[in-house]
C-alpha cells in the first residue's frame, strides 16, 4: 500500500452554547482535520480521517500552529511512502513520534489528527477496524460498549440544576463539575449535586489549574462528606511536588490532566507519585499510540486511567476515542460522546452521541468505523484541505 496524498485543514465547529471553565471560555471549536489516500496493491483509493483540537494553554498548540506543523514538517514524512501492511504503518507512525521527540515534548495536536487519519487509510485498506491493529477490542467491551460520564461547565443555577437532573434521569452514574474559586458557591453546588444524583453516584471535581495547595486541602476537607470521587488538575500544571503533597495528603484521588501531555511527563508523574490517575486525551497526547504507552505506565505504577476528551470534538475524534476505549486496560471514568448536545454540525454520518445511561456502543466498520460527510468538511472549512508534498527524503518500510 502506497500513501497517495495528504490533505490538511482546519474546520470551525459553532456550539449550541458556551461552554466555561477556569481557564477558557467559548462558543465554537477550530479543529485540524487531516484526510490520507493509501492506495491498493489493486489500485484502489482508500480514505482516512483523523482531527485534533489544539488548546494553547495544554499543549501551547493553536489550531494554525499545528496547521503550519502538519504542512512544512509531518505530513510531509508520510506522503509517496509504500507500506507492505497496515501494521506496518502503525509501526512507522510510532517511529517517526519518537524519532522527531514528541514523546518528550508537548505536541499532541499538531501529532493526533496525522495519526489517525493513516491507520483510519490503512485499516480500511484491509478491510479492518484500527482496534484490531492493537490485539482486537475487550470481548466485555463488544456487548456492553463504552459508559460515559457526564461534565457541567460553568452555569447559572437554572441551568446547573436543569443538567443535574437531566444525568439524573438518563442515568448517569458519573458526573464531573467544573469549578472555580467562590469555594461556598462551590460547595453548595456539590450538595445540591449530590441531593439530586442521590447516594451512589460518583461525582467528580475539575477546577482546571485554579487553586493552590492549600486550598484544595481545605476544599476537600470541608466537603468530605460529599464523597468526591476525585480531583482533576486542582494546581498549576508544572507543580509537581504540589502534585506531590496532594497525593500524601487528601484521600480524594488526584488526576492529572493538563500536567500530563507526553510520555516522558506519564514516566515521571507516576514514578514520582504525584497524581493517582491519569486523564488521557488523544488530542493532548498525540493519538491512540503514546495514549496506550501511558495506560501501561499507568498500569505498571498501579494508577487508574480517565478517558478525557477536548470540548469541541466531532464524530473523528469521538470515534477514536471509543475505538482507543476498547483495547486500553478499564478505565476508572469514560467522558465525551456529547456530539449532539454541543455542536450545531457534525463531521460524520453516524451519530456518536452517548445514549441513555451514557451508553456508546462500538463501531464495527473497517478503520474508525465512521463516514466523514465531504460537504461538511467543505462548508465548515476555514480556509479549504491543502495538499502535502512529499519529503526530501522519502523511506520506505
Amino acid at each position: 500500500m502506497k500513501i497517495s496524498s495528504i490533505r490538511v485543514g482546519t474546520v470551525r465547529l459553532p456550539f449550541r452554547f458556551s461552554f466555561k471553565h477556569s481557564l477558557a471560555a467559548r462558543d465554537y471549536s477550530l479543529n485540524t482535520i487531516v484526510e490520507a489516500t493509501i492506495q491498493t496493491e489493486r489500485g484502489d483509493l482508500v480514505t482516512g480521517w483523523g482531527e485534533s483540537v489544539a488548546r494553547d494553554y495544554v499543549t501551547g498548540e493553536t489550531a494554525e500552529a499545528a496547521l503550519s506543523n502538519l504542512k512544512s514538517n509531518l505530513a510531509p514524512r508520510f506522503v509517496g511512502r509504500e507500506f507492505s501492511s497496515a501494521q506496518v504503518v502503525a509501526k512507522a507512525i510510532e517511529q517517526e513520534f519518537y524519532n522527531i521527540g514528541l514523546d518528550k515534548t508537548a505536541g499532541g495536536a499538531s501529532w493526533c489528527a496525522l495519526e489517525l487519519a493513516l491507520l483510519d487509510a490503512a485499516a480500511r485498506a484491509e478491510a479492518r477496524t484500527v482496534a484490531s491493529l492493537f490485539g482486537g477490542p475487550d470481548p466485555a467491551l463488544i456487548t456492553t460498549g463504552v459508559t460515559y460520564g457526564g461534565v457541567i461547565p460553568f452555569a447559572g443555577k437554572r441551568a446547573f440544576k436543569g443538567l443535574l437532573w437531566l444525568y439524573r434521569m438518563g442515568g448517569f452514574k458519573t458526573v464531573k463539575l467544573k469549578v472555580g474559586r467562590d469555594f461556598d458557591l462551590e460547595a453548595a453546588r456539590l450538595t445540591l449535586a449530590r441531593k439530586i444524583l442521590g447516594p451512589e453516584a460518583k461525582i467528580r471535581i475539575d477546577p482546571n489549574c485554579a487553586w493552590t495547595v492549600e486550598e484544595t486541602i481545605s476544599f476537600a476537607e470541608k466537603t468530605r462528606s460529599l464523597a468526591i470521587a476525585s480531583i482533576e488538575q486542582p494546581i498549576q500544571a508544572n507543580d509537581l511536588e504540589g502534585l506531590q503533597r496532594l497525593t500524601r495528603k487528601i484521600p480524594e484521588p488526584i488526576v492529572v490532566d493538563e500536567s500530563l501531555c507526553t510520555i516522558e511527563q506519564a514516566r515521571q508523574l507516576a514514578t514520582e507519585k504525584a497524581c493517582g490517575a491519569f486523564n488521557i486525551r488523544l488530542s493532548k497526547v498525540g493519538g491512540i499510540l503514546p495514549a496506550l504507552t501511558m495506560t501501561e505506565i499507568a498500569k505498571a505504577h498501579g494508577l487508574t486511567c480517565h478517558l478525557g476528551a477536548q470540548v469541541g470534538e466531532s464524530g473523528i475524534l469521538s470515534a477514536a476515542g471509543r475505538s482507543f476505549a476498547s483495547i486500553g486496560k478499564p478505565f476508572e471514568n469514560y467522558e465525551g460522546a456529547a456530539n449532539f448536545f454541543l455542536l450545531k454540525t457534525d463531521l460524520t454520518r453516524e451519530n456518536l452521541t452517548f445514549g441513555l445511561g451514557g451508553r456508546g456502543k462500538l463501531l464495527s466498520g473497517a478503520g474508525l468505523g465512521i463516514n466523514v460527510l465531504q460537504d461538511r468538511i467543505d462548508r465548515l472549512s476555514e480556509t479549504g484541505l491543502a495538499s502535502i508534498e512529499p519529503g526530501t527524503s522519502v523511506a520506505r518500510a
